[in-house]
């Protein structure tokens, strides 16, 4: 089981795994509410963030509102958003896909419960390491 990183009244724990056949992560959080992020637009995600922010911290930037009227800043939700195909539910799924990242070794997280970010640590964005990393940690959860 994993934990967003929002404060003790935010939090959401959520499972996921890595789906070998779609080659996609799915996650379920508590509620029973479902995301799924295939390996390419993980590689795509991640590809923008080292453009953007190279090893700076970014936002977790995903405001429903502010998705919504195009307002939020630039940082995870929003790079989701810019993805083919993406909604504002599938943005705001960057609560979880931030952790699991983190758990896989890409990203580092500030500690922080308000103000969430993370930043890049491992740049090493090939598909084929992307799903191993996906494969190993959802094995050892």
């Amino acid at each position: 089981m994993s934990d967003t990183r929002g404060g003790v009244t935010k939090r959401k724990q959520f499972t996921w795994h890595f789906d070998a056949n779609s080659h996609k992560v799915r996650i379920e959080n508590e509620d029973g509410r479902k995301h799924s992020y295939s390996v390419q637009e993980i590689h795509s995600i991640l590809t923008r963030l080292h453009d953007k922010f190279g090893d700076r911290y970014f936002p977790l930037a995903n405001n429903v509102e502010w998705l919504s009227k195009g307002t939020e800043k630039l940082g995870l939700g929003t790079i989701i958003l810019e993805q083919e195909n993406s909604d504002v539910s599938h943005a705001q799924g960057s609560s979880y896909l931030g952790v699991v990242l983190e758990e896989c070794g890409y990203l580092a997280w500030n500690e922080k419960h308000t103000r969430i970010k993370w930043r890049l640590v491992d740049t090493d964005f090939s598909l084929a390491t992307i799903e191993s990393r996906l494969i190993l940690t959802s094995t050892q959860k």
